[in-house]
C-alpha cells in the first residue's frame, strides 16, 4: 500500500487504491479500507480537500517499525482508558511480559491483529491464549503501565466527594418520598383519611420504611407500609438488612415503590410498585434482578 502511493506523489481516491491492492493481494476489501483508516489516524497518509489519500511528506527509514511504535502506543493507551491492565501480566516462568487474549479489552478496529503482525506480541498458534511481548517493546508496556498506576482508581472516591454523594442520594430519596405521598393521596383520592398518609422517615428513620398509606379505600387502619427507592438511568437500589426484615415480618402489608427520577414529574407516570417483597423473590432464575450482596457477618460454627 505504501509503494503504490508512493508511485502517486499527486494522491488517488482510497476506492482506487484498493482496487489496485486487491489486484495484487488478497487482503479483504474491509480490513484494506480499514488498514487505510488507521495509517491515516496514525499519519502515514494524509487525505485532502476531495478525498485523495497521499502519503505524508517526512522521512520514516523503516516503516514497519514505525507503525509497530505506534501499534504500541495505540494498545497501551487504549488499556489506560479502558483500565484493562489486567490482560497484561509477567510469565511466572519466564519473567516475560505476556498479553492474555481472553481479556482484551473490546477491540473493533483490528488492532489486536496489528500486535502479532508488527511483531510486538508473539503467539506460537492462532489459538494461543498468552502473547508474548516482543522484548523491544517491553519499555513501552511497562511506561504505560507505570502511567496507569500513577492514576487514582476510577471507582475510588474522596471523603468529600463521598459525602457530597450521598447528601445528593439522601436529597434525591427525600424529594421521592414527598412525590409518593402525594400519588399515594391521588391514589387514595376518596379515602376519608387520606390526610394521615404521610412520611415516618422524618421522624424514625430505623422504622425499615419511609411512608404509611392505605392499600385501598376499605381500609381505616394503615396497611401498606412503603420503602422508597428513587433511581435513575439504571433501576438499581440498595435493600438494607433492616428494610429485608421489615418486609419479611409485614407480608403482603410492605410495598416497595421504585421511582424514576426523570420521570416522576411527567403525567400518568405510576411506580414500578411490589407489594410483599422478599429477597428469595428477587434471586429467582427468572425475576428479571440481579441480587448482588453488600455486607458480611461472620458467624461461629460450634464445634
Amino acid at each position: 500500500m505504501v509503494e503504490l502511493l508512493a508511485r502517486r506523489s499527486d494522491g488517488t481516491s482510497i476506492d482506487h487504491l484498493l482496487r489496485d491492492l486487491a489486484a495484487i493481494n488478497s487482503i479483504s476489501w474491509s480490513r484494506a479500507r480499514n488498514t487505510v483508516a488507521k495509517l491515516i489516524a496514525y499519519g502515514l497518509f494524509e487525505t485532502d480537500a476531495k478525498s485523495l489519500v497521499r502519503l505524508a511528506p517526512g522521512e520514516r527509514p523503516d516503516v514497519p517499525d514505525w507503525i509497530a511504535e505506534r501499534v504500541a502506543a495505540e494498545f497501551t493507551a487504549l488499556l489506560t482508558k479502558a483500565e484493562a491492565w489486567s490482560c497484561v501480566g509477567r510469565d511466572p516462568a519466564t519473567g516475560d511480559l505476556t498479553i492474555d487474549a481472553m481479556t482484551l479489552p473490546p477491540i473493533r478496529d483490528g488492532l489486536a491483529m496489528w500486535l502479532t503482525e508488527f511483531a510486538i506480541a508473539q503467539r506460537a498458534a492462532v489459538q494461543t491464549r498468552f502473547w508474548k511481548v516482543s522484548d523491544n517493546h517491553n519499555n513501552a508496556f511497562l511506561r504505560g503501565a507505570r502511567d496507569a498506576n500513577k492514576e487514582t482508581p476510577r471507582r475510588a472516591k474522596s471523603a468529600e466527594r463521598l459525602a457530597a454523594d450521598l447528601a445528593q442520594q439522601a436529597e434525591a430519596g427525600a424529594a421521592a418520598e414527598v412525590w409518593v405521598v402525594q400519588y399515594e393521596r391521588e391514589r387514595l383520592s376518596d379515602h376519608p383519611l387520606r390526610d394521615q398518609i404521610r412520611r415516618v422517615s422524618e421522624d424514625d428513620v430505623s422504622a425499615g420504611y419511609d411512608i404509611v398509606s392505605f392499600a385501598s379505600v376499605h381500609s381505616i387502619r394503615h396497611d401498606r407500609f412503603i420503602e422508597v427507592k428513587s433511581y435513575g438511568e439504571r433501576k438499581v437500589f440498595h435493600w438494607s438488612r433492616n428494610e429485608i426484615a421489615t418486609a419479611v415480618e409485614f407480608g403482603e402489608d410492605y410495598a416497595l415503590y421504585l421511582v424514576d427520577r426523570e420521570r416522576c414529574e411527567q403525567a400518568g407516570y405510576s411506580p414500578h410498585m411490589i407489594t410483599g417483597p422478599t429477597p428469595e423473590m428477587f434471586a429467582l432464575p427468572d425475576s428479571g434482578w440481579r441480587v448482588e450482596a453488600t455486607s458480611f457477618e461472620h458467624v461461629a460454627i460450634s464445634e
